[in-house]
């Protein structure tokens, strides 16, 4: 059996190669959503999740590792090793199939995305108190809907309405937490930024009006802002081979500041004459957010296996834009379950070093058409495979993990919804070195 090795210096070379991207923003640029409903609000959620968290239906807040590192707790912080400093990197993709029934006929289109997800860093400070920070993406639109109607209307004729959007808002923290072996609380400081547009064209295809031939309504949006998560984490041994784990994280609602530029053109059918309707430059105001609750559980028998449960509650109706309120934000809540099978890293047979994960969820999106919330469910699997160690844990140690969910929003069946089917894929290393440690010679 033979065992790469990789040396502290160079994994503290890559571990500055991957930070001198981190630092460049690239977040910023990506679109990892191509989602009719990332129109509302300030586009399509995207949680802070290893492919741990991933593969085990997306939960997090009670899991307790000293090998993973769990930024949605801030409090699991104190789960590391206090001589371990932890390293992970995640890679996204996903392909989604969008579907709607228009008078019994169905019409479809695939759309395909990839992106780099959340660099996050953990090392300990003392004994009792731990540090984590990182980059992620926290919410991205990217859609481009067009109906048409009117068929039939002598008057005014044929319109098409199109809607296209862009941008999303990216996120860095930094954590402490504090505590025991037994009990810890945490918070993550973060600072959010970002900007999307929103652009809603109306065409009018054959009217016999003297109207324009077009009207187009553009919006851009820059926000930035600060907030705080809070997390606590509670363990508590059964037995010298069982624990039962309690997590709990709250986001109290913030504001972040913002402006806006807005401009509504009409364009006429002869000369191609534009005419500015209404013009507004840098108005200032803010975008408020929602709370937001998590709750877990976690049964895990030491070394061997861990099951656990998540509840997570954020009411998108509270959000604000400006001062306006969006009809289409409602209450998200999930439910989600998960197990991990933990391998044995210095087994001699391959499938028996791997770990194994199992989820799924289910709940209500935070959108929601009329009286109907739209509904998201999925199912996931993946696996964690050591990639790299020497000395075992005692000296540097390195992971691959693998996750693939699939999933459905929405329902075709119910009037005015797009049903999106997906399957999402999540690649992430996870690297461990023992630093600030001093040699000694006898």
């Amino acid at each position: 059996m033979k065992f790469y090795s990789i040396t502290s210096r160079n994994l503290k070379h890559a571990l500055t190669l991957l930070f001198a991207v981190f630092l460049t923003g690239i977040f910023q640029a990506q679109n990892l959503s191509i989602s009719p409903y990332s129109r509302f609000g300030v586009g399509d959620l995207q949680p802070i999740q290893t492919p741990r968290n991933v593969a085990m239906g997306g939960l997090s807040v009670a899991l307790v590792s000293p090998l993973d590192l769990t930024t949605q707790n801030p409090a699991s912080y104190m789960n590391l090793d206090s001589l371990m400093v932890n390293f992970e990197v995640a890679l996204h993709t996903a392909h989604s199939r969008l579907q709607q029934t228009i008078n019994g006929e169905t019409t479809s289109a695939n759309t395909n995305r990839a992106s780099l997800g959340q660099i996050s860093f953990a090392f300990p400070i003392t004994n009792w108190l731990r540090s984590g920070f990182g980059l992620t993406p926290t919410s991205n639109m990217s859609y481009n809907v067009s109906r048409e109607f009117g068929v039939g209307d002598t008057i005014i004729g044929r319109r098409i309405l199109n809607h296209q959007g862009d941008g999303g808002l990216s996120q860095v923290f930094f954590g402490l937490a504090l505590g025991t072996n037994q009990i810890s609380v945490g918070a993550n400081f973060n600072y959010q930024f970002g900007s999307f547009t929103r652009n809603t064209y109306v065409f009018f295809l054959d009217t016999i009006l003297p109207i324009p031939t077009a009207t187009e309504r553009l919006v851009e949006i820059n926000a930035a802002g600060f907030f705080v998560d809070f997390g606590l984490q509670y363990r508590q041994p059964l037995s010298a081979r069982y624990q039962l784990g309690f997590g709990f994280t709250f986001r109290p609602r913030y504001n972040l500041n913002a402006d806006r530029n807005l401009l509504e053109l009409s364009t006429f059918r002869q000369g191609g004459i534009v005419d500015t309707i209404h013009a507004e430059a840098s108005a200032e105001g803010t975008l408020r957010m929602p709370e937001m609750y998590r709750f877990g559980l976690s049964l895990e028998r030491l070394g061997r296996w861990v099951i656990a449960a998540e509840y997570s509650l954020v009411d998108f109706s509270n959000y604000r834009e400006f001062g306006h309120r969006d009809p289409n934000l409602s209450v998200s809540q999930m439910f989600r379950m998960g197990m991990e099978y933990k391998g044995r890293p210095f087994d001699n047979r391959f499938m028996n070093r791997l770990t194994y994960r199992f989820g799924f969820h289910h709940g209500t999106s935070y959108v929601a058409f009329g009286e109907e919330s739209l509904i998201q469910q999925g199912i996931s699997f993946g696996f964690g495979m050591p990639i790299v160690r020497r000395g075992g844990f005692g000296g540097n140690f390195a992971r691959l993990d693998f996750a693939i969910e699939l999933g459905r929003k929405g329902n075709r069946n119910i009037p005015g919804q797009i049903q999106e089917n997906y399957g999402r894929i999540v690649v992430g290393i996870s690297a461990f070195d023992r630093w600030f440690i001093r040699g000694r010679f006898d």
